[in-house]
């Protein structure tokens, strides 16, 4: 099964069980800017990792490997988790935050090719990616930044980084930068 084929699966089996969740990381972002490649699925699951047996569940029936007792240890411990459909990382993260809740209110459907799926909006994507912080999710940003040509509701954005980094955190300023430089430049 390919990527795609996966990802509508997962969503078709989300959605028929009530599984709130939406697509993110590079499966996001095709609909914010510059699609990039990618070998895994990011998947935010607005349920409390307590949730997760039946999430779990659900993967296992799709042909997932979640059986190995380390997959709930971790979820019970970092509240994600990366399981492999195949050779396909597939990582997870479970709801334990306000953002999450906000995230989940706002996320959008779209359609993939021919199938509704749930995806976080550019902003929630800019958040999240700010927060991991690598070199790739700041490039990200900026395509998300640069595509958007400002319509983006930036504000929402820096309150969530700044309740999280602070008004004067490195990633708060990194991120003012790219917005500033309307996303030619990574802020670095």
């Amino acid at each position: 099964m390919l990527l795609d084929e996966k990802i509508v699966a997962i969503s078709r089996a989300f959605d028929a069980h009530d599984v709130p969740h939406a697509f993110a990381g590079a499966n996001a972002l095709a609909f914010y800017g510059v699609p990039r490649a990618t070998l895994d699925i990011d998947i935010n699951v607005f349920l409390p990792a307590s949730d997760a047996p039946r999430v779990l569940g659900l993967l296992g029936e799709l042909g997932v490997a979640v059986d190995d007792p380390r997959v709930t240890a971790a979820i019970a411990r970092d509240e994600q988790v990366r399981v492999f459909w195949d050779r396909t990382p597939l990582d997870l993260f479970f709801a334990y935050d306000p953002l999450h809740e906000s995230s989940m209110e706002r996320r959008r459907r779209v359609d993939f090719l021919g199938d509704p799926l749930w995806v976080l909006t550019g902003e929630d994507l800019i958040v999240y990616k700010a927060i991991f912080d690598r070199a790739k999710d700041w490039r990200d940003i900026a395509e998300i930044v640069f595509a958007s040509e400002q319509r983006l509701d930036f504000e929402y954005v820096r309150s969530w980084l700044t309740r999280i980094d602070g008004e004067d955190g490195a990633r708060t300023a990194r991120l003012d930068r790219v917005i500033r430089s309307g996303g030619k430049d990574l802020g670095g």
